[in-house]
């Protein structure tokens, strides 16, 4: 049986965009980890990966979660310089 440290090793995001995912689907870890390596395939998953990571920002401010805020834009910071918002879908 695979772990979860298993099944991050075959696709290309951190630990961190799993638990955005996570929070934000409300989904077990290995299932999230399932759904984003499905969403890296395509321009519209990853437009998707960036909305998600929006909405949790946008949920922390709105509930002035500032410590909260701050590490999730850290995580958006680093999943956009990997994956850029795309241009065309």
């Amino acid at each position: 049986m695979l772990s979860l440290t298993d099944c991050l090793d075959f696709i290309d995001l951190d630990g961190d965009t799993i638990d955005v995912i996570a929070q934000h689907e409300r989904l077990p870890a290995m299932l999230a980890t399932q759904l984003g390596n499905q969403l890296l395939a395509d321009l519209r998953g990853i437009w998707q990966l960036h909305l998600m990571h929006r909405a949790l920002i946008d949920e922390a401010a709105r509930r002035k979660r500032l410590g909260d805020e701050k590490e999730l834009r850290r995580i958006y910071a680093a999943f956009s310089r990997k994956y850029p918002v795309p241009r065309r879908m």
